[in-house]
């Protein structure tokens, strides 16, 4: 593994042709992995404080603006610690909204619910608009959400309304990424939001957590070790990475979760 990955590097060694996120380095061969979100929608990252959580958000964000147009990708950015604050410039046209409080998330969820709901399949839709997505046009929404254990709290959740839609996620255009401590969250998958993520087959990425907490991932427990594991249903292969969001190294290995 190389000491460093540097972001320039693996976008050059990409290519222009492939136009997905990219999230690192594969590590047996050292070719760029990326996240298709056309194929999986949504992103859960749980791990300890300093793990790489939210260094793994910016990239994501960046990469976004950089592979898409504002026309193609609107991102709302949930970061009550701003930690994400300048990461995706409003001049790029990306930026639909930069929430960093519970009361502005409080406002504008309802908001993107109104217009999510807008592009529910009419009655009459025909099966070739069904199968093309046709019936609406418009960017893909991703709410990015840091620290979401600060923001979904005993006081009340104000994303948990986002359950409603997240099962009509494909036809919607939503994408959820979500960053949460791994601490307590054995029990925080349980909550509507959280569970609907994880029925959706979200990928997940398990980052170094207290083994204690019981918080499995697939076959996998949380682990202190500095690795992560990035698992979803879709794929049997394992690989290993490093991924791209900060300049310490990240290593993670590729797994299925197995449908119970």
């Amino acid at each position: 593994m190389p000491a460093q990955v540097d972001h320039c590097e693996v976008i050059e060694r990409a290519g222009a042709a492939d136009f997905r996120p990219l999230i690192g380095l594969e590590e047996s061969e050292l070719c760029p992995v990326v996240i298709d979100f056309a194929q999986h929608l949504h992103l859960l990252i749980l791990g300890d404080n300093e793990s790489g959580k939210t260094a793994t958000l910016r990239i994501i964000c960046r990469e976004l603006v950089r592979t898409t147009t504002a026309a193609q990708c609107q991102l709302f950015v949930v970061d009550v610690r701003r930690s994400l604050l300048g990461v995706v410039q409003s001049e790029s046209g990306h930026l639909g909204g930069y929430l960093a409080s519970a009361d502005a998330v409080g406002e504008v969820v309802p908001r993107i619910i109104e217009q999510l709901r807008r592009r529910m399949p009419p009655w009459n839709a025909t099966p070739l608009q069904l199968r093309e997505r046709s019936w609406w046009s418009g960017p893909e929404i991703y709410i990015v959400i840091d620290d979401y254990d600060l923001v979904g709290t005993a006081g009340g959740n104000p994303l948990a309304s986002l359950s409603e839609v997240l099962p009509h996620s494909r036809d919607l255009g939503l994408h959820l990424l979500v960053a949460r401590r791994s601490s307590g969250a054995a029990r925080a998958m349980f909550e509507p939001l959280l569970s609907g993520l994880r029925d959706a087959g979200s990928v997940t990425l398990l980052m170094s957590g207290n083994p204690d907490e019981g918080l499995t991932i697939g076959s996998v427990r949380a682990s202190s070790m500095a690795r992560s594991i990035v698992s979803h249903r879709l794929r049997d292969q394992r690989q290993a990475l490093n991924a791209l969001a900060s300049t310490r190294v990240r290593r993670s290995s590729i797994q299925p979760t197995r449908s119970p």
